[in-house]
């Protein structure tokens, strides 16, 4: 590391640290991130099986969630997180919902998603939502849920962990969605 440090790599808690413990050093080298692996390894599964038992899910997430309504959905293949999988995103969206009534659904989906074993995080800003995930067999499911106020919008988008289905099934499905 040079002589001449600004005053920023001097207040910097990570730099700051490295600077005091090696004045010596020059140059900082990280290993590569490990890729991810090309396939799953997991015996293909029925896309379309899979599809309507997630929808299921998303439905009874809508019931908990919220338990009112007839919302909109949309559904498409997504790339999973190998070059054999895919994921299956599903947006449920409600229009004229008013904003108390959007805002105490979401205060209680914390307390209501947490026994389903979702790491749950509620953002301090921006839109008022609820991001949460947890661990899948192939890969993490992620859910938002949340209330666009400028169209008085309630949604609420449901991911699912990656779903072997074989690469050129995979490809289908995603080209599929384009």
């Amino acid at each position: 590391m040079p002589d001449d440090v600004n005053a920023d790599e001097i207040t910097d808690p990570f730099w700051s640290i490295v600077r005091r413990r090696h004045p010596d050093l020059d140059i900082v080298l990280l290993p590569p991130a490990k890729p991810a692996p090309d396939t799953s390894g997991l015996e293909p599964q029925a896309p379309e099986t899979f599809a309507h038992e997630h929808l299921a899910e998303v439905d009874r997430a809508w019931a908990d969630l919220v338990g009112h309504g007839m919302p909109v959905s949309t559904a498409q293949w997504i790339p999973g997180p190998t070059r054999d999988s895919v994921c299956h995103s599903v947006t449920l969206t409600l229009g004229e919902v008013e904003e108390s009534v959007a805002l105490g659904h979401l205060r209680a989906a914390a307390e209501l998603l947490a026994p389903g074993h979702w790491r749950v995080f509620l953002p301090p800003r921006g839109m008022p939502r609820v991001t949460a995930d947890r661990d899948g067999r192939l890969g993490d499911e992620h859910l938002l849920f949340g209330y666009a106020a400028e169209n008085r919008n309630l949604f609420l988008r449901l991911e699912s962990t990656g779903v072997p289905v074989g690469e050129r099934i995979a490809y289908e499905l995603i080209g599929a969605a384009a």
